[in-house]
């Protein structure tokens, strides 16, 4: 027989606590000899590699095992009390008996530019490619400017946001706390003004909050007023991004003209002469003059050596009158060029009027192209100019700041349901956490 058979009977009535369990003794048997059997019994079951209080619990139903489970339970439900049930009750008395009423304003407008659309521009804003890519930028820098701290610096004095958004001290869950830095002042004018961007209409929608309706549309008109003042700002600094490259290019080319300038009038003032190009036509019709006159005095001497002896004063006259000629058409010549001479064999060279020519000639090939490119660069400054102004911006209000008659906000219904769930959550993970470690363990 195995030492589980050899087990006396159990007592019918267990203890009703079932904390405490002794083995049962039989009739009749002393107290002692009770305890050193059932110590004989309890190591011989230990030596089989069974747990007498395992087999005890199964044998005796309803022990510890249940008084733990229900004691479990109810610690959860404590639990599930103190912290969703009672502070989800508190958060929604808060919100119904003691939050402040909120009231909005909302304004609308878009930035746009004077600048005619064209039809692919058209064509893309119905296919939900938006505007052009200069106001559409814009516009993102006029969003980004209403959640910046910028807008907090540039507000004007008499919107007093510390006032406005702590009118209600005793609501310290929404109203403003005083003395706060800038980025906590950042942070809570970006939860009171919402600003959202259409992309495809390009329309800037901004709805601001307060406790009173009035300190809301002055908020609003002041979030109008200087997104009008941003959006100037940047059509006058494209204007002049647009036109400086322009003025910078006329100022080069104004600049380069007036040097030319002063290099022919230093070349004119050397040379004595005003156009050297004249000077050339009237050598050249010198030497043609000459020319024409010594072939006719040739002619004539040959006409005469036919029946006039050669020491005839006749001859001698014409012959004097030849080399004359050829004399000033050679020095005519000279002053014309050196014939392929060197420069060095015939002293300055710029004394011949052909180099003096190319110099000229090169000095005023250089005045056309800087006259030309003056001109040239004036034409595309105002031509920059004109595109600047018909690419100015500005900014175009759809809705002016409403002004509301009855509270919207806070949402006190969702706020409400939003704090129960989050702690009913935290609360199930809780549990679920505890219950995974005990089987765990």
């Amino acid at each position: 027989m195995s030492s589980v058979n050899k087990l006396p009977e159990a007592d019918d009535n267990p203890d009703p606590k079932g904390t405490v369990f002794t083995l049962p003794a039989k009739k009749g048997s002393s107290v002692a000899e009770s305890g050193a059997r059932d110590g004989k019994l309890v190591t011989r079951l230990r030596k089989s590699g069974l747990d007498p209080q395992k087999l005890l619990d199964l044998a005796l139903p309803g022990t510890a095992a249940k008084s733990v489970t229900k004691l479990r339970h109810q610690l959860i439900l404590l639990g599930f009390f103190l912290f969703v049930a009672l502070p989800s009750a508190a958060f929604s008395a808060y919100m119904f008996f003691w939050a402040s009423d909120q009231y909005h304003s909302t304004t609308a407008f878009a930035v746009r530019s004077s600048n005619p659309v064209a039809a692919t521009e058209i064509l893309g804003m119905v296919m939900g490619g938006g505007g052009s890519d200069s106001t559409t930028s814009n516009s993102y820098i006029v969003t980004d400017y209403i959640q910046s701290q910028a807008i907090l610096e540039d507000l004007p004095k008499d919107i007093d946001l510390e006032k406005i958004f702590s009118r209600e001290s005793s609501d310290f869950l929404f109203s403003m706390s005083e003395g706060l830095p800038i980025e906590d002042r950042l942070k809570y004018w970006n939860d009171m003004i919402d600003v959202s961007f259409d992309a495809t209409s390009g329309v800037i929608y901004v709805e601001a909050r307060s406790f009173r309706p009035k300190d809301s549309v002055s908020i609003a008109e002041a979030v109008l007023a200087r997104s009008e003042i941003l959006v100037n700002k940047l059509s006058e600094s494209n204007r002049r991004q647009t036109v400086r490259y322009a003025e910078e290019a006329v100022a080069r080319a104004e600049a380069r003209l007036k040097a030319i300038r002063k290099q022919m009038l230093a070349y004119r003032q050397e040379t004595q002469e005003v156009d050297p190009e004249a000077n050339a036509e009237i050598a050249a019709e010198m030497i043609a003059g000459l020319d024409q006159e010594r072939a006719s005095r040739v002619a004539e001497r040959a006409t005469l050596m036919s029946y006039l002896d050669a020491d005839s004063p006749r001859i001698r006259m014409l012959d004097q009158q030849i080399y004359a000629l050829e004399g000033e058409i050679a020095s005519v010549r000279q002053r014309l060029g050196t014939g392929g001479a060197s420069e060095a064999g015939l002293g300055d060279g710029r004394k011949n009027l052909s180099l003096r020519l190319a110099d000229y000639q090169e000095l005023a090939v250089e005045e056309e192209f800087a006259q030309q490119l003056y001109v040239t660069s004036l034409a595309s400054l105002e031509k920059a100019r004109q595109e600047a102004d018909n690419k100015s911006l500005y900014l175009a209000t759809f809705i002016r700041p409403t002004l509301s008659e009855e509270a919207q906000y806070p949402g006190r219904f969702l706020y409400s349901l939003a704090a129960f769930l989050m702690l009913l959550g935290l609360w199930s993970v809780a549990v679920l956490l505890y219950y995974n470690i005990r089987d765990r363990t």
